[in-house]
């Protein structure tokens, strides 16, 4: 397996079963390509391999368990995340991504060609505004777009029948999960990414 610290390396594991040491290699080029974009267009917050590998790839994983069908949709995608990693660790899986800048969609082009991802489809939009008309997906993500109410929103217009959206967030989301009437399940991630939780509705 690629290098990894200890703890990233269990998580790694404990968040992809059976699939660590073929993730590690891949998502440590990803973790490569990302920085060094970064360092001439702001893509994300993260400015190490540490945060990358914590704050986006793990964070990512825990999404895992909670997928459904074969097809989803991670609205405000960012630089890819949580789209490109789940990808990765579901090749079967049809994943598109959807942002509203040029220059985060031109990145997940070049991570997917560098990953030979041929399950995902990089798409400039915004959801609420006319992207994807008439495409519904078995699970729909949104990361970090607006409050939960506003992320549930956006997601359930695309939300096949017995569908799923994933809403990850920090752990002071939860008692809005709740609020909304949604499954707040926690997780933990190493250090600096605490504790967390993903809101689930559907």
């Amino acid at each position: 397996m690629t290098s990894l610290p200890p703890d990233i390396a269990n998580a790694l594991e404990a968040y992809a079963p059976g699939q660590a040491d073929a993730l590690a290699a891949p998502l440590s080029r990803l973790a490569e390509e990302l920085l060094r974009w970064n360092a001439r267009i702001n893509l994300t917050g993260y400015g190490d391999q540490r945060g990358v590998w914590v704050g986006l790839f793990l964070d990512s994983l825990a999404l895992l368990p909670h997928l459904r069908g074969q097809s989803l949709l991670d609205i405000g995608s960012g630089a890819g995340f949580p789209g490109l990693v789940i990808a990765l660790a579901r090749p079967g899986l049809a994943v598109t991504l959807l942002d509203g800048r040029a220059k985060r969609v031109s990145f997940q082009k070049q991570a997917a060609r560098v990953l030979g991802l041929a399950n995902v489809r990089c798409v400039q939009g915004r959801a609420g505004e006319g992207a994807l008309p008439g495409e519904a997906f078995n699970t729909v993500t949104v990361k970090a777009v607006g409050s939960l109410g506003d992320s549930l929103a956006l997601a359930r217009p695309y939300l096949a029948p017995g569908g799923r959206v994933l809403l990850p967030r920090g752990w002071a989301a939860r008692e809005e999960a709740l609020a909304l009437g949604l499954i707040a399940l926690p997780y933990q991630l190493p250090p600096p990414g605490g504790r967390r939780v993903v809101a689930l509705a559907g």
